[in-house]
């Protein structure tokens, strides 16, 4: 490419000093050397800057890295007391309810044990009082017979031979039926 125009600065005054007064020509390049040198100056501040920036990337994502790792194993941590916890208090919860358990147990054995002892002192009260009621007939039945008896025989009076003789036919009914019932 030619040049049109006139350069300012440094080539101007070049070209004045020589002898000849024609010092530079189109198509020289009279600042390769300067311009060689800054552009090795900025590549070699280029490849520095890129170098810092790279190592700088390192150094953070190993930050992360690390702060991560961090989090994580406070994360663990946490995790496991938790977990601790909770199985601690599952086993509290377990022991409270087998010792509930054990008592509602005992509770139902001490009812039916209560229950059998009513159901026997109920028993008991009933043979009492149909044992009663078996006296109560027999007695009157007793005295109808010792009435009729002296009504028939023509003694009045309940004297010593009627009721004897009458405690001994009560006694061998009693005794028969005894022996009926086994």
């Amino acid at each position: 490419m030619k040049r049109t125009k006139e350069r300012f600065g440094k080539l101007d005054s070049y070209n004045q000093n020589g002898q000849s007064g024609l010092k530079v020509f189109d198509g020289e390049d009279l600042e390769f050397q300067d311009r060689y040198r800054l552009q090795q100056v900025q590549q070699k501040t280029w490849v520095e800057q890129q170098t810092y920036e790279k190592f700088m990337r390192n150094e953070q994502e190993k930050q992360e890295e690390k702060e991560y790792a961090e989090q994580t194993l406070s994360i663990n941590r946490m995790r496991s007391l938790l977990e601790a916890d909770h199985e601690q208090k599952r086993k509290q919860m377990n022991k409270e309810m087998m010792e509930m358990n054990r008592r509602l147990a005992e509770e139902k054995k001490m009812k039916e044990i209560a229950d059998k002892y009513n159901e026997t002192q109920l028993d008991i009260y009933n043979i009492q009082e149909a044992e009663q009621k078996r006296t109560n007939v027999y007695g009157k039945l007793r005295d109808e017979i010792e009435y009729s008896k002296s009504y028939y025989t023509g003694n009045y009076g309940y004297g010593q031979n009627s009721q004897q003789n009458f405690g001994e036919t009560y006694q061998n009914n009693e005794n028969n039926q005894n022996q009926e019932q086994n």
